[in-house]
């Protein structure tokens, strides 16, 4: 097995539709289309959207063994496009704050995934906890989502202490340095012994720093649809071609080809275009 994604399903309303989503969901079912196995950790309703939640999962390539039927709602994020950019109401309590191990783990993996959103409960808090403390993992990825006041500094430095892969983006990581009392990104990276930082800068793209220096990728201008889920396919197509190939600088390049690709579409895990396939391969990602 190749990786474990932890934490939310939600489905993403918007005002005419609802789409299936979650960031570790969503990075899950990248991950899977561009040729890794895994498992996604989670938890769903008794209720026609868990229902709906679980034959998409399946749609997407992905086992459902590892996702717990709670008696809590599945989750929803209602959202509010604002220049096409995406603002998140949540339900709460729903169904990925009950997140439980339901399947057996296997003793290693090459990736862990796992963000900060998911935590702002104790049961899948612990639940995480014990993940991280069972199974041993090549890459443990950090994934900070900032989400209104589902954050606490405690679960930040504890996401910090896990890692060895970071992910922030511009808002955030001026919070982050604060946290872990770093002046910078190499002085964070220091602190908190982690192997690589993936910033993501909106519209201005993303850079990956590693122990031996860093690689900027600049977005390619695309006829925006929507940010949902661009961060999300960024953080898969860099994990997938990490494992792959070991390149950063590759890995960082695929990622932010699928991230453009995702924001001229709708939704957060849109089928892949020929056109996305033969960039991929033009890249040497074989589908």
């Amino acid at each position: 097995m190749d990786f474990l994604s932890f934490g939310e399903i939600l489905f993403d309303v918007f005002k005419d539709e609802a789409k299936l989503g979650g960031a570790p969901l969503n990075v899950a079912s990248h991950m899977k289309k561009l040729g890794l196995d895994g498992l996604i950790i989670s938890a769903v309703g008794n209720d026609e959207l868990g229902e709906r939640a679980l034959e998409e999962v399946k749609q997407n390539g992905l086992s459902t063994e590892g996702v717990k039927i709670s008696s809590y709602p599945t989750g929803r994020a209602d959202i509010t496009l604002v220049n096409n950019n995406a603002d998140y109401t949540f339900n709460f309590p729903c169904a990925w704050d009950d997140v439980t191990l339901e399947t057996t783990l296997p003793k290693s993996v090459d990736i862990i995934y796992f963000g900060s959103l998911v935590q702002r409960e104790k049961t899948s808090r612990e639940t995480l906890k014990k993940l991280l403390a069972e199974v041993e993992a090549k890459y443990v990825f950090f994934d900070v989502n900032i989400r209104k006041r589902f954050y606490t500094e405690e679960i930040l430095r504890e996401g910090l202490k896990n890692a060895n892969i970071l992910k922030v983006n511009d808002e955030e990581i001026d919070l982050i340095l604060n946290i872990a009392g770093a002046k910078d990104i190499r002085d964070l990276m220091d602190k908190c012994s982690l192997e690589m930082l993936l910033l993501t800068l909106g519209k201005n793209g993303s850079t990956i720093y590693t122990k031996s220096g860093e690689h900027h990728m600049d977005s390619h201008a695309v006829k925006l649809v929507d940010t949902v889920g661009a961060g999300d396919s960024l953080s898969a197509g860099f994990l997938s071609t990490l494992v792959m190939t070991g390149d950063p600088a590759l890995s960082i390049k695929v990622g932010a080809t699928l991230a453009d690709y995702v924001c001229s579409q709708r939704g957060a895990i849109p089928a892949y275009s020929d056109e996305l396939v033969e960039k991929l391969k033009a890249l040497g990602i074989k589908l």
